[in-house]
């Protein structure tokens, strides 16, 4: 018996869109005829009309002789123009000040331009407090910059390269406080008002420049001679402190990683309402979005520490060391990204890491196969913000894992700290990180950069595992199947491979260079075990063939959680009796890694048989919330099965410790298409939970009903006032449920009113509604709307791209999938009892003497059980 496995993170070939969509322009770093030496910003905020004034005064010194200075600055009105205190003549474009100076400064010469401005931001300035629909809500200020909205609040040379001094002088309502770069250098009250004084007195960009004002209690700690600052909203504290309890062992961390003192005066951390990002890393001060404030009953299943983590990661990554200009943004972010992983490792382990990376990967390949493959430094696109994606984030820190792997701990270590010391308070290109690496290892590392950073596309490798008895040699065949046609390269990559053979480990590692190889393995007796890439570090799908005896055995006893995991998939992907019980044992042992079981639940919901549901049902109860929560959802599998109904009913109203696994109770009670779903989801969308995930597991599960009875309660859940994650999932719902409701008119012009929603996460909710609609009937709604958001006008051409060149309607595919279901449910349910009947009735075999051996096929050869057992791990 046989089992070819694809792993969980493989994309499937696809016909890809380009990443570049009509219109794009190729982008390059600003000319800069002038350097910014340090910019000062004295603003007064109106709360009540959401209006800013104040003025903007920056040092330039001129590169060459110039006679005009032009600043960026979108929808400010400029009022006067000082130059070294005297009258200036300027013209105002609506996205730039043009400053004409009185007399031409020549090349190393210097003068102070101020700029008297106000306005009323759209962008980078955000004003929020109490309205009709969200009374509760906090007054607050707060800037966001990145990528290029800076100059929607402050007249500036708006590139990264363009690193100064700053300071922010602040006056507010005297009730609240500020946040700024740098130390507080005063403050004082005067009547109603408040200001407060900034300094910072080191070199930044200017879209690390920050001013966040409200109402915020504060908390204090230190990381060796570091002071640390969290504020948050008031009554909020424990929940704060839950996200960033760990802050001092981060800074401890990044310091010996980097090998560089925390390079400022301190580290604050402030929790916004409505932030539009998870967090942004301006220098000395992040702002974090408040909704991963956490209670402690969501701690066991949530954990805000990979946001913490790439925040503060930023200190270093993207302010100390900042990327030239966005093309290179990965250097920013890709390193930010890796430091999840990393903190991961040094604080819960390698099982946590490589379950996170594991994440990551899947992400990055998401994205491949549903959007766009694209070089990491792309520089033809709209905005930016465009390259803000999962290649740029996920793949870029991927790509330094890779390149550990590669060199190894100690020589990836000393080149890292290299790359840091030689730049810091620079700007960087890829280019510098490939040299500095080059110099500390003597590694020439161009190739390695060509193939993973400067071309689109990842290794997709097939890998074929055959023991060939009669010459005691295992044979690995490797194939690299990706497309080649677009620019993705035949890559050159190590690829591990564990063999385990009369109890013993031996690992090799396998030097792939061309599109097709095979590896021959001297192996004296069967082997046990072959675990292909055991902890999955390839950055790349693979697609692995080997007999399901092997699976079977890693399953039980290979040491690394990964590779049991990948175990488990390849399990529920095979089926059969064997792989059920296998899938049970490790799912009840709880000594295994919580990974490996959730992965063991999700396989046993897969194959859908009898068996495997008993065994779902009997791990109901198990302990672990993660695992708890894998079994239910996998539980939604069985549809219209009338004990696991019961069982989901019960647990949906009963309630359970854990908000995740009520949730998945409530979105699989939709999904098995209980009779009762809409009367039992429509009172369980009002039940208050962490990020409202108990309400949004019920939109979804009302979603999942396919019952017209559900699409009035969902599209009510849409409207302004609703909890925002819950508006959100009801969004996708409205879309899901109209064709079954006959309702698609209506759901076209719900969707219309919500592109001009004030939040922008409900906007963004909108685009994928429209994809699984499939209206036409949207696009002009999609393209008439005006959007502010760089990252809503993109999604907005793409999903007009999708609905004109017509995407499968959601109903097709539905009704397929479930005939597709159905055949493999019937199809494995009688495999299983075949196998079941062949093992009960199998006889030992009587010995006979004197006859030969057995003839066995080659490359066939039955695992056995190794000698000698392996540990678990957790």
């Amino acid at each position: 018996m046989r089992c070819c496995h694809r792993h969980a993170s493989e994309s499937a070939p696809s016909d890809l869109h380009p990443f570049s969509l009509p219109g794009a322009t190729e982008h390059y770093a600003a000319e800069r005829p002038v350097r910014a030496e340090h910019v000062r910003i004295e603003l007064d905020l109106d709360f009540d009309q959401r209006r800013i004034s104040g003025v903007c005064t920056t040092r330039v010194s001129a590169v060459r002789a110039i006679s005009t200075v032009t600043f960026d600055a979108v929808d400010l009105d400029v009022s006067r123009v000082l130059v070294d205190g005297h009258t200036a003549r300027f013209s105002n474009s609506g996205a730039h000040v043009r400053v004409e100076l009185p007399a031409s400064l020549d090349a190393g010469h210097a003068c102070e331009v101020a700029i008297h401005y106000a306005g009323r931001p759209r962008r980078g300035l955000h004003f929020w407090g109490p309205d009709a629909g969200y009374p509760d809500r906090p007054r607050q200020a707060w800037t966001q910059g990145q990528d290029i909205d800076a100059r929607a609040w402050f007249p500036s040379l708006d590139t990264p390269a363009q690193k100064a001094t700053s300071e922010v002088i602040a006056s507010f309502p005297a009730e609240m406080t500020a946040l700024s770069n740098g130390v507080l250098v005063s403050d004082h009250t005067d009547g109603a008002r408040r200001t407060q004084h900034y300094r910072m007195e080191q070199p930044v960009s200017p879209y690390l420049v920050t001013l966040a004002v409200g109402e915020f209690e504060e908390a204090t700690d230190s990381a060796g001679n570091v002071p640390l600052r969290y504020l948050f909203p008031k009554g909020r504290r424990e929940d704060a402190l839950r996200c960033v309890r760990r802050t001092p062992s981060m800074v401890q961390a990044f310091q010996h990683l980097t090998g560089e003192p925390f390079p400022w005066s301190g580290y604050a951390q402030v929790f916004l309402t409505e932030f539009i990002l998870g967090g942004m890393e301006n220098t000395t001060a992040t702002s974090l979005t408040d909704s991963v404030l956490h209670d402690a009953r969501a701690r066991p299943d949530y954990n805000a520490e990979p946001l913490i983590s790439h925040e503060l990661a930023h200190q270093w990554f993207g302010d100390l060391l900042t990327c030239r200009d966005w093309p290179h943004g990965w250097l920013n972010e890709g390193f930010a990204t890796w430091c999840e992983v990393f903190w991961k490792e040094h604080a819960d382990g390698q099982d946590e890491a490589d379950q996170h990376r594991g994440t990551q990967l899947e992400g990055y390949l998401g994205e491949v196969r549903e959007r766009y493959a694209r070089p990491i430094v792309a520089r033809r696109f709209h905005a930016p913000m465009d390259v803000f994606d999962r290649h740029l984030y996920e793949k870029g820190g991927l790509v330094l894992h890779e390149l550990r792997r590669r060199l190894g701990d100690a020589l990836f270590l000393r080149a890292l700290r290299h790359y840091v010391a030689r730049h810091r308070h620079g700007a960087v290109e890829t280019v510098d990180l490939v040299r500095a690496f080059e110099e500390a290892t003597g590694h020439n590392l161009d190739g390695f950069f060509d193939q993973y950073v400067f071309a689109p596309g990842h290794p997709e490798l097939k890998v074929e595992v055959r023991y060939e008895a009669e010459d005691a040699r295992l044979r690995l065949k490797v194939r690299q199947t990706q497309r080649t046609d677009a620019g993705t390269p035949v890559f050159r990559l190590p690829l591990d491979v564990c063999v385990t053979a009369d109890g013993r480990d031996t690992l090799h590692r396998l030097e792939v260079t061309d599109a097709e190889h095979s590896f021959l393995l001297p192996c004296a007796a069967a082997p046990s075990q072959v675990r292909v890439d055991p902890r999955r570090d390839v950055l790349g799908t693979l697609d692995v063939d080997k007999a399901a005896g092997l699976w079977l055995e890693e399953l039980r006893a290979a040491p690394e959680s990964r590779a049991r995991t990948e175990a488990a998939v390849a399990l529920g992907r095979h089926g059969g009796y064997r792989s059920v019980q296998a899938l049970g044992t490790a799912l009840e042992d709880t000594r295994l890694f919580w990974g490996t079981r959730a992965a063991c639940a999700k396989s046993l919901g897969r194959l859908r048989t009898p068996e495997s549901r008993a065994r779902l049902l009997a791990a109901l109860s198990t302990e672990h919330p993660r695992v708890r929560r894998a079994v239910v959802a996998a539980l939604g599998e069985f549809r219209r099965d009338s004990e696991v109904t019961a069982r989901l009913r019960a647990l949906v109203e009963g309630g359970d410790d854990s908000y995740f696994v009520e949730a998945e109770a409530a979105r699989s009670y939709g999904k098995v298409r209980a009779p009762d779903a809409v009367a039992v989801l429509e009172a369980v969308s009002t039940r208050p939970s962490f990020q409202d995930v108990i309400a949004v597991g019920a939109v979804d599960g009302l979603a999942e009903s396919q019952d017209p009875a559900a699409f009035p309660l969902v599209a009510a859940r849409t409207a302004y006032g609703q909890p925002r994650f819950l508006r959100r999932a009801a969004t996708t719902a409205v879309a899901k449920l109209a064709e079954v409701a006959g309702r698609k008119r209506e759901a076209v012009d719900l969707l219309s009113e919500l592109l001009r929603d004030p939040l922008f996460r409900v906007q963004m909710s909108v685009f994928e509604a429209g994809r699984a609609l499939g209206d036409r009937r949207l696009i002009p709604a999609l393209e008439g709307t005006p959007l502010e958001d760089p990252r809503a006008r993109r999604a907005a051409r793409e999903t007009v791209r999708a609905l004109r060149e017509g995407e499968p309607q959601a109903r097709e595919v539905a009704a397929l999938r479930e005939e597709l279901d159905r055949l493999k449910e019937e199809t494995r349910a009688m495999r299983e009892r075949l196998e079941g009947l062949s093992l009960k009735r199998q006889e030992p075999p009587t010995p006979r003497g004197g006859g030969s051996k057995p003839s066995r096929a080659k490359g066939t050869a039955r695992a056995k059980p190794a000698a000698k057992k392996q540990p678990k791990r957790r």
